[in-house]
């Protein structure tokens, strides 16, 4: 009998790592994104109420 390839034996661990991974990338993106549309929010704030003082 062949012996089994690597990822024939461990396709589960594969592919829940996969599915791990791609989560926390698209969460730390969301994070990232969150961040700078706030700091940017907070800088448009300051100019406008600069320019009205």
């Amino acid at each position: 009998m062949k012996s089994q390839s690597w990822l024939r034996k461990n396709w589960l661990w594969t592919a829940g790592g996969a599915f791990v991974l791609i989560h926390l990338s698209t969460w730390g993106l969301q994070k990232a994104t969150k961040s700078s549309v706030r700091s940017e929010v907070e800088l448009k704030q300051r100019t406008v109420k600069e320019k009205t003082e």
